[in-house]
Order: structure tokens, then C-alpha cells, then sequence
């Protein structure tokens, strides 16, 4: 519809930062619907919609005027996004991740005429759109740099913001995936902070299962940190999901220079397999037993016999670090109970270092901010669907409002807490 005009404001945004949407132009009352789509990593695309009735001045806000249908509801300027699900080839358990975060994620936006399904939209079962525009959103800001990590037996991707620094420091661990995930340490690093996403197995030479881990390999990677020039000196942060959180707390109890960590829905204890550390060893309190899944028409939906024996959790209350604990109550892979547990662990005059932050209806994989909702994956040890849980609503609010309390804690508990190089800190 001629001078129809679809305003994007602004177009190149950090992936944490809010956009206006808005359109101008329509008819008084017109009804039509806004289709976002994302194309993922390896060709499959991510897509929304949502339909709308103009004011009476012809205009759509996407954050005043509420969707009356699509892939959400409501009044949510950032819907678009986090409501966006799988729609290419039919297939299940895709999760949108940015493999090279140098680049853009490239949202393709466009306004159409009248109400429409997702589906019809998808298969181009609609009227040519009558506006279109592009939003690039980043997770790494043109002030940061990064370094491939080849330094020893150390691998990974080291993200430092550009200038002199020095710059506080943090490790960012996943899960049991395996290979690396750069897209949180890239947006993290972008806010001012080091961030060194580190791979511990499944990525380069390093061992291809998470086995018998060494505690030692952590170690090095928390003094490759501290010791970097560019970065504070005196003690690192952890961000870490699953069974990398799991690690980040075993690994605080055995090196002081572990300050603060944001512990992502992390069992308190050894999971699976043991740890080791020089000739010690360290016996892990569960065991992995595929007869405790359970096959649903979604996937796996892990059902493991999680330990509620508090004896076996991690003391970490012994240890002065702080934490930050993220935990979704419908999280289908850790028992939202053990995080509770293990927050009632801690005596009272340490209950100051642990947070316990619980979200109502968010599942396990709680990544930054308007990140599309990923209720299933494909997962490469059980190779088929692993159900993580959650619903996009109560996971997007979750997501949105943890970040914005890790940004919180980590410059609490890291900018005033380390030293620059070649400072003393004051023995009085």
C-alpha cells in the first residue's frame, strides 16, 4: 500500500538492547500483521508474527499496541524476537545460535495486509508485504576483540574490549554439549568486562567426552585470566550454564582466586562422572542412567536421580565466594529443589554470599536477553531431543531480568573487588 512506512529505530543494536518497531501510513482500524524472520546457522529459519489493528491515526507501535494473535499477545515491543520458533522443514529441537558472532544476526522484517498464520506466511501464502526493513543486531560490539585461545592445553575464544584496561575478568562455561558457545562471552565482553568462553571437551584436540575431567585444566584457565595483561589481577568471575555452572562451583572451592559466580540452573554437586585433581580424586554423587529418561512426543525429558543428600552438595559456603544463582521452575533437566537446598546449606553468617533468583515457568537453558525461547535441542550424547522446558513468556521475562542482574552482580563483586597490575592491596 503506497506510503505505507515501516520505521526500525534503531537498526544496529547490541542483542540486549530494546528496538522500536512502528508503523505509519495505514488506514484507520487496518488490520494487518508483522512477520519477522531469522535465518539460523545452517540454513533453517526462525520466524514470528503478530497481528494488529492500527489507531485511528493509521500507526502501529509494537510496544503500545497489543498483538491480538500470532506467535505471542499482548503489548511487548520485543515479542518479535524472543516469540520466534523453528518453522523451516518441519524439524524439532532447533535452537537459534550465532556461530560467528564477527557478524550480524540479521532480522528480516515486513508488514502485510490483513491477518495471517506464521504457517501461511511461511509457505508465502499472503499478499507481497507493504514495508520492509532489516535489523542487525550484534553480540559483539565493534569495541571488542577476539582472540582464538591456543595457549598450552588451553583452548577457547578470549574477548577483551578495546584500550589499555585493565578490564575484570570472567570465564564463561556451557554445558554438556560440548565444542563452545562464544555469544554470551562476546555480549558480556561488550558491557565491559574479559570474557573468556572456554572449551573443556568436544572442540580441537581437547578429550571428546566430559569424562574424567582435570581440575587442573580449569585451574589454568582461571591463572591464564588473572595474570592476563590486559585484565584485573586478584581474582576472576564465572558465568557458566549446566554442567559447566556445576564445574564454575566445584572449581571455586578449589581456587580462591574464583570471586563470584553466576551459577545457571547447575547441580550443586559432582554429576555423571568423577573429577580429578593431580592424583586425587573426586567421585561424582549421581550416575547417568538412560532408563530415567523418558521419550515424548517433544524428545527426551531427562528424569534423572538427582542427589538430595546435602552432604554430597558442593560446600562452597565454605569458600568467601559469591554467587548467583539463576533457577527455572520448569526446568526438565536439573530439580529446581536442589537450588533452594542448597541456598538452606549455607550457615548464617554466609547466607549474604548466595542469591537464589527463581523463575516462575522458565525451563533450563536461560541465555541473554530476547534470545528465542528453546524449549528442545538436539543433543549429541542421547542423539535425539533433549527437552529443557520452559514457555516463551515466563522464559523471556526470566532472561531478560537475569541479565540485567549478572551485569549487576559481576560489577559489584568484580570491579570493586580486584587490582590493577602492579597495585598492592592495603593489609589495614
Amino acid at each position: 500500500m503506497e506510503g505505507v512506512q515501516l520505521s526500525v529505530c534503531p537498526r544496529d543494536v547490541m542483542v540486549d538492547e530494546r528496538v522500536s518497531v512502528k508503523v505509519s501510513g495505514l488506514k484507520p482500524n487496518q488490520k494487518v500483521t508483522i512477520y519477522s524472520t531469522i535465518d539460523g546457522n545452517k540454513g533453517e529459519v526462525f520466524a514470528s508474527c503478530g497481528c494488529f489493528q492500527a489507531k485511528e491515526d493509521g500507526t502501529v507501535d509494537l510496544n503500545s499496541t497489543p498483538a491480538l494473535s500470532g506467535t505471542y499477545k499482548g503489548k511487548d515491543g520485543m515479542g518479535f524476537i524472543w516469540s520466534m520458533c523453528a518453522t523451516s522443514g518441519g524439524k524439532f529441537g532447533l535452537r537459534l545460535l550465532q556461530s560467528d558472532v564477527t557478524k550480524p544476526q540479521l532480522v528480516n522484517i515486513s508488514i502485510h495486509n490483513g491477518h495471517h498464520s506464521l504457517r501461511d506466511l511461511c509457505q508465502g501464502h499472503s499478499n507481497p508485504p507493504m514495508a520492509a526493513e532489516v535489523l542487525n543486531r550484534w553480540y559483539k560490539s565493534p569495541n571488542v576483540s577476539r582472540f582464538p585461545v591456543n595457549s598450552g592445553r588451553l583452548r577457547g575464544t578470549l574477548f577483551l574490549p578495546n584500550g589499555p584496561g585493565p578490564f575484570p575478568g570472567v570465564i564463561d562455561i556451557y554445558g554438556a554439549g560440548g565444542g563452545i558457545m562464544e555469544h554470551r562471552a562476546a555480549l558480556l565482553a561488550s558491557r565491559g568486562f574479559a570474557v573468556y568462553a572456554l572449551a573443556f571437551f568436544g572442540y580441537q584436540d581437547l578429550q571428546k567426552t566430559f569424562n574424567d575431567l582435570d581440575l587442573n585444566y580449569f585451574k589454568e584457565a582461571v591463572i591464564f585470566l588473572d595474570t592476563h595483561p590486559h585484565i584485573q589481577s586478584g581474582g576472576v568471575g564465572i558465568i557458566a550454564t549446566s554442567k559447566g555452572a556445576e564445574l564454575g562451583q566445584f572449581l571455586a572451592i578449589h581456587c580462591p582466586l574464583v570471586k563470584a559466580i553466576v551459577n545457571v540452573n547447575g547441580m550443586p554437586y559432582l554429576s555423571f562422572s568423577p573429577i580429578h585433581d593431580g592424583h586425587t580424586s573426586y567421585p561424582n554423587a549421581i550416575e547417568l542412567d538412560l532408563d530415567l529418561y523418558e521419550i515424548t512426543d517433544e524428545g527426551i525429558v531427562a528424569k534423572p536421580g538427582h542427589c538430595f543428600d546435602t552432604s554430597k552438595f558442593f560446600k562452597v559456603w565454605e569458600s568467601d565466594v559469591k554467587i548467583l544463582t539463576l533457577c527455572g521452575t520448569d526446568d526438565l533437566n536439573v530439580h529446581p529443589d536442589l537450588q533452594q537446598l542448597q541456598a538452606d546449606c549455607f550457615p548464617a553468617h554466609k547466607r549474604d554470599n548466595i542469591e537464589l533468583v527463581v523463575y516462575k515457568g522458565a525451563g533450563h537453558l536461560i541465555d541473554p536477553p530476547y534470545s528465542p525461547h528453546c524449549r528442545a535441542s538436539f543433543n549429541k550424547l542421547l542423539q535425539n531431543c533433549l527437552v529443557w522446558g520452559g514457555n516463551p513468556v515466563d522464559h523471556a521475562h526470566a532472561q531478560e531480568d537475569s541479565w540485567r542482574r549478572t551485569l549487576n552482580f559481576f560489577n559489584k563483586h568484580l570491579r570493586n573487588g580486584c587490582v590493577k597490575k602492579g597495585q598492592v592491596k592495603s593489609m589495614i
